[in-house]
């Protein structure tokens, strides 16, 4: 088995957030997804480098605050899984790669393509 680290986005909101999320509210599990929403675990940005993560960070933070109020802060945190396989490498770049593409493209809508 393989430790796989790896960085992810994690909001800090005074208010509440959305209903659908309620759950994950409840136990601080709300992160960032590639697709510029907030998510719970299992659709977080699995980012490669500490530098995007802080890049990505960066550029959403107008968004977030636009949507949520300008309370909301975000963290870039380290995160780390034992793997066998490459499924989470491969998570790893598709979202880093998205990422990329959206930094090039200033293209931080959720429901637009980079």
């Amino acid at each position: 088995m393989h430790r796989i680290s790896f960085f992810t986005i994690v909001p800090r909101m005074t208010s509440r957030i959305l209903s659908a999320l309620h759950y994950q509210d409840e136990k601080s599990d709300v992160f960032l997804s590639p697709h510029v929403r907030l998510c719970g675990y299992t659709a977080m940005a699995h980012i490669d480098s500490e530098s995007l993560a802080l890049m990505f960070a960066e550029a959403c933070i107008p968004f977030l605050q636009k949507r949520y109020g300008n309370e909301t802060r975000l963290e870039v945190e380290s995160r780390w899984e034992v793997s066998e396989h490459n499924k989470i490498l491969k998570r790893i770049h598709n979202d880093s790669e998205l990422i990329r593409k959206r930094l090039a493209t200033v293209n931080f809508a959720p429901n637009k393509a980079p």
